[in-house]
């Protein structure tokens, strides 16, 4: 259902520029509770890039553009700090028994910023205008929407008919949804270079005055539906570069920048040293693996995949070559995530219990120091990018498991040769390699037997009957409670059969002026999560 090559390369990308600074962990302060926030002030956050298209279809596209779009634009439902779906336009929704009918109910007197009433039938609008193969660019919900078909009974009901059952939908449809009255008469293929991607009309916290290549001045939208925000006007300003942006924040003329690309250590350590700045990690819900080739009889053993595991420093090897920039990944699901078991089976460094494991399955180290089975020796390759940061823990891995006594070497290939000419192809014997965030934590692509074909994303061609079962029940027809259950269940499985090392989540720095309240960050899948309750947010107080 998602461009997987797309994803890949953004990851890569990411994480070329992400993984370089040292990292600390700010907790947000709680407000006090005899604080009471008031309206005004004006909040300024600077960001490198320039807008483009200032559109929910192709936010994608450009960091600058996903930021205001989350702004300017709602979608049906929200994503909170741990992921999970919330009503925004939508007041409430069912889902008929079998699972192909999703009901939403709006909530009442929903506004444009122009003033024109939002109905149910702006929604179906922005929907079909989705489904067009004419549309330029579309985004990925697209693919999911492809051969739904939507009614709008009233101006505040909306049906979504599905083919078959997707329970992780609410959490993709958050797509900011476009005015009717003003696009109706749009040919889909010109949405791309409209007038309106520069005067976007939406109907979320904040509206756009005034837009250039160096700044957007946004005000309060009175009418939004989670009542007016406290700060009544946002700018963001425009940089060349990072380094442009970390002098603008050096010398206060912003209040706040999103590092996306990554602060050398004395950056940071500079940030550090300021009182009057509040720095936040944000978890970008991405994990980094080495995939182990099941299919290869060497790694059939789980007590080989488990001593694996147990042999990697990951501890050492965020702190030394990631520079404390990530979370360490003990599951498919990040640790932030409403998904994640807190009581997973956890491997940490030993090497003691590592050996023993190897011992156990019958890998004996020879004179040579290698290990060896029936006199097959313990040797094999984790093939990566040529990423510098990806190459340097692709190395740090490979040499944690030789003091075991294997012998692992690393190749490193080009992004574009890996993809095509060895992972589509199934040919390594382990790959060091990222997958991508997504909106709900559904790990049925990555670990589903169905995704082992040469373009799945099942890389390491795991097939395990109870996983599936788990897996398609927690996609189809399972409420959110039971979906819980079911990736809990999953985990553990996973944990006990270790079909791929889970390394780390990266993370990114986000600096804020101290005096800022009322900030609840989480995930950062998309730039614009980090406003998902900006409402919120204050700088006066009565």
């Amino acid at each position: 259902m998602h461009n997987r090559r797309g994803r890949w390369l953004f990851l890569v990308v990411l994480l070329a520029g992400v993984l370089g600074f040292i990292g600390l962990w700010y907790l947000v302060p709680a407000d006090s509770e005899d604080v009471e926030p008031d309206f005004g002030g004006i909040y300024t956050e600077g960001l490198a890039g320039a807008p483009a298209r200032v559109n929910p279809f192709y936010a994608g596209e450009n960091s600058i553009d996903a930021t205001l779009s989350s702004l300017i634009f709602a979608g049906l439902t929200r994503l909170d700090e741990k992921g999970l779906p919330f009503p925004d336009l939508a007041q409430t929704w069912t889902v008929s028994p079998d699972g192909l009918v999703y009901t939403f109910t709006l909530r009442p007197g929903l506004m444009w910023q122009d003033g024109a009433p939002l109905t149910a039938a702006d929604v179906t609008f922005t929907y079909q205008l989705l489904q067009s193969p004419a549309l330029k660019n579309p985004p990925s919900l697209q693919r999911l929407l492809e051969d739904a078909t939507f009614e709008s009974p009233s101006d505040l009901t909306l049906t979504i008919r599905l083919t078959e059952p997707y329970a992780p939908l609410p959490a993709y449809l958050t797509l900011g949804i476009l005015p009717a009255h003003l696009l109706s008469g749009a040919n889909p293929a010109d949405l791309y270079d409209s007038p309106f991607n520069q005067q976007p009309v939406g109907s979320g916290a904040y509206r756009l005055q005034a837009l250039s290549l160096q700044h957007a001045d946004l005000v309060a939208n009175p009418a939004y539906h989670f009542e007016q925000p406290f700060i009544q006007n946002l700018e963001l300003r425009f940089y060349h570069d990072d380094g442009a942006l970390f002098d603008a924040l050096k010398l206060r003329q912003v209040n706040g920048a999103l590092f996306a690309a990554g602060l050398g250590p004395s950056d940071f350590l500079e940030l550090d040293r300021r009182r009057d700045l509040r720095i936040t990690p944000l978890d970008t819900g991405a994990i980094t693996y080495v995939y182990l080739n099941l299919e290869l009889p060497i790694f059939e053993d789980r007590r080989l995949r488990q001593a694996l595991l147990y042999a990697v420093d990951r501890p050492r090897l965020i702190d030394e070559v990631l520079r404390g920039q990530a979370l360490r990944a003990d599951s498919p699901i990040p640790p932030d995530s409403w998904a994640y078991s807190g009581s997973l089976t956890r491997y940490e460094a030993n090497a003691e219990v590592a050996n023993l494991l190897l011992d156990e399955a019958g890998w004996r180290r020879g004179t040579d120091g290698v290990r060896r089975r029936a006199g097959q020796p313990l040797a094999f390759s984790i093939t990566t990018s040529s990423d510098p940061v990806q190459t340097e823990v692709a190395k740090r891995v490979a040499a944690d498991w030789n003091e075991l006594g294997a012998s692992v070497t690393v190749k490193v290939s080009g992004l574009t040769p890996l993809v095509r000419d060895l992972i589509e192809q199934r040919d390594y014997e382990a790959v060091l390699f990222v997958d991508a965030a997504e909106a709900d934590p559904d790990p049925y692509r990555a670990w589903h037997s169905d995704g082992r074909g040469g373009r799945g994303d099942n890389l390491s061609l795991w097939s395990n009957t109870r996983v599936d079962a788990l897996l398609k029940e927690a996609r189809t027809l399972a409420p959110p409670t039971r979906r819980e259950e079911l990736y809990r269940e999953f985990q553990e499985v996973f944990a006990q059969e270790v079909p791929a090392i889970p390394l780390y989540v990266p993370t990114v720095i986000y600096v804020q002026d101290a005096s800022l309240s009322g900030v609840r960050i989480g995930r950062l899948v998309q730039p614009g999560d980090r406003f998902w309750q900006v409402q919120e947010w204050f700088l006066k107080t009565r």
